[in-house]
């Protein structure tokens, strides 16, 4: 994250991953990333009914406060 926020300035981070991945969404959720439902999207390299297609986005913007994300 300071490599993002500081070295490269960036004003937010995205990550996703399958929504079935619940190991990479807890990191997500523990590291203060929020997730809006309305982002979630199908992986256009996983064909219909795949159960991976469906992926969950996170988010994390440089102002964000640690505290209430």
């Amino acid at each position: 994250m300071a490599y993002g926020f500081d070295l490269l300035a960036l004003t937010e981070i995205v990550s996703y991953t399958a929504a079935t991945n619940q190991r990479s969404r807890a990191v997500m959720e523990r590291i203060d990333m929020r997730r809006d439902p309305a982002e979630d999207f199908d992986y256009p390299g996983y064909a219909g009914g795949h159960p991976l297609r469906r992926h969950v986005l996170y988010r994390l913007g440089s102002d964000s406060d640690p505290d209430t994300g």
